[in-house]
């Protein structure tokens, strides 16, 4: 995958963004074992730090076979596919369940996940289905695909129908 070269920054700077990249990829990790911790959003920004800072890393990232094709539908096929959408809002549901299930929370603190909770549900919700590349080219409008059909001598002939003339008379 081609990126845009990295703005010129200092390497401090592209270490703190790898140091970043590493403890958000860890929390991915993490989500891939425990049903509790999501991946998909850490990885989304692990693809942040990692393509402003080391983009070849982050062709690496987008290789792995379990990460790849997540980071490749949010970066390239601009969406999420259902079947992420419908993991994230069960971890979502879930880690809200285990909270009030296993803890003692006050009313005003149940409140406020629940806002929390419809607000992540809605946002994940709303993010769009993966689309096709190559359906994502949209048609060119018909004004600029019409051509002017050359001249027949048949009136009622379909433009399909006209082959064009070649004007080869040399004199």
């Amino acid at each position: 995958m081609t990126h845009p070269p990295v703005p010129p920054i200092s390497w401090t700077k592209r270490l703190l963004y790898l140091g970043c990249a590493t403890f958000f990829f860890c929390l991915a990790v993490l989500g891939m074992i425990l049903p509790i911790v999501p991946a998909t959003p850490f990885l989304l920004v692990t693809s942040y730090f990692l393509v402003r800072s080391f983009p070849k890393l982050n062709d690496r990232l987008l290789d792995m076979p379990y990460f790849g094709p997540i980071l490749y539908d949010w970066e390239v096929r601009k969406g999420i596919k259902t079947s992420v959408k419908i993991q994230a809002i069960a971890t979502v549901v879930l880690g809200w369940g285990i909270s009030i299930w296993f803890f003692p929370i006050p009313v005003w603190a149940l409140v406020i996940m629940a806002i929390l909770v419809t607000i992540g549900i809605v946002v994940i919700y709303r993010v769009p289905q993966p689309r096709d590349p190559v359906a994502t080219q949209e048609d060119p409008p018909e004004e600029e695909t019409r051509r002017e059909d050359p001249p027949s001598n048949n009136p009622y002939a379909s433009p399909r129908e006209i082959q064009p003339t070649r004007n080869d008379s040399r004199t």
